[in-house]
């Protein structure tokens, strides 16, 4: 019998806690339209992320792809998963991401593992339960209000360098690196967008999973330079010639400001275009180009501001480093409400279901491979 290659992994963000409060890009992690949508509903520590965890697990010793989709709330847990080649997913479907079904009995369905928590143990402990959620709602409030303040120094930060710039090089940069990786067209069928993050702020810090999303491309493009040299204006340009041209184009967005892209893969072409600046610093392979946006600043200018984007970077960090301690307070907090949901789950009936659901996903793929083949 032929061993079947284990398949792949990649590591992304749904959703994110960002300077605009927890900005989510749910609605891409599969299409309205695809096999399979299990929506896993449930309180903390019912075994949401282990479910979908093992699940994708399993599938991946099968051969097939799989995408975790990570909590930026808790990066160790799972959000989703997605086996794309079947069109299968699984997600959290609770706070604050509260996913529904769109397409109910034909596409999507809700597993609640509430189903199996035992109730009276769960009013023993109401009182509790709502005074721990009040303060992981307050704890939110306070790290998005620090994040907000980050984001209005960071831009102050940028403002600076902006003076410097010379947009007429920026723009010469974009349209050279566009006519070099693009030899198509521009289609009159328009390519699809999918929108989602590489990294996170957590209460680990600052979490990245680049390695997993450009790592696997045969090309890639290392953007560089100061905050406000045209980074991202840059990356934005080249999504946007790549959809005009009709291609699949995926875009990761920043952590901290979502309007900004960060990253830019084009899975068609295998081609990435990737911001590497603090603090997501990626490591060049062989056969990268760097792109260095530092070429556009003026040097009297810069020096101009030189203090002020010193002292910039000072405060920034302190408004950053304390946002990230309130939102690793709110998992510790988060962590003691899971304490009075685990011992009153019937985990066995947990574990029947999830074979019963692998077994029915086992079957898509089946299906799927059928019409295949």
């Amino acid at each position: 019998m032929t061993k079947v290659q284990k398949g792949r992994i990649k590591h992304v963000f749904p959703g994110g806690n960002t300077s605009k409060g927890f900005y989510s890009f749910y609605d891409y992690i599969i299409p309205p339209d695809t096999t399979r949508i299990f929506i896993i509903k449930g309180g903390p520590g019912v075994g949401k992320s282990t479910f979908m965890r093992k699940i994708g697990e399993a599938m991946l010793e099968r051969g097939y792809d799989i995408e975790f989709h990570h909590c930026s709330s808790d990066n160790a847990s799972l959000d989703g998963v997605v086996i794309p080649a079947i069109g299968v997913a699984l997600i959290d479907g609770t706070a604050p991401h509260i996913v529904d079904p769109k397409n109910p009995g034909c596409v999507d369905e809700i597993i609640h593992l509430g189903d199996f928590w035992d109730e009276e143990g769960m009013r023993s402990h109401k009182k509790d339960i709502i005074e721990a959620n009040q303060e992981v709602s307050r704890l939110f409030e306070r790290a998005y209000r620090f994040l907000k303040a980050a984001q209005v120094v960071y831009d102050d930060w940028e403002k600076a360098n902006q003076e410097a710039m010379d947009y007429g090089k920026a723009n010469k940069i974009a349209a050279n690196l566009i006519e070099k990786v693009f030899t198509r067209d521009v289609s009159t069928r328009i390519g699809e967008e999918r929108h989602l993050f590489a990294s996170a702020i957590t209460p680990d810090g600052m979490v990245n999973y680049l390695e997993t999303i450009v790592g696997p491309c045969k090309k890639r493009y290392i953007i560089e330079g100061r905050p406000g040299t045209g980074k991202s204006t840059l990356l934005r340009k080249i999504a946007t010639a790549a959809v005009e041209r009709g291609y699949k184009v995926e875009m990761y967005h920043c952590a901290l400001n979502p309007e900004k892209i960060e990253h830019v893969v084009v899975p068609e072409l295998s081609i990435a275009f990737t911001k590497s600046i603090e603090p997501h610093l990626y490591s060049p392979q062989n056969g990268d180009e760097k792109i260095n946006m530092d070429y556009c600043l003026n040097a009297e200018i810069l020096e101009k501001y030189e203090k002020l984007v010193e002292e910039n970077e000072k405060i920034f960090n302190k408004l950053f480093n304390r946002a990230i301690k309130f939102i690793s307070q709110a998992k510790k907090t988060h962590d003691h409400m899971e304490t009075f949901y685990i011992p009153n789950m019937d985990f066995d009936a947990i574990s029947r279901l999830w074979e019963h659901t692998l077994d029915r996903i086992i079957g898509y793929a089946e299906e799927i491979d059928k019409k295949v083949g």
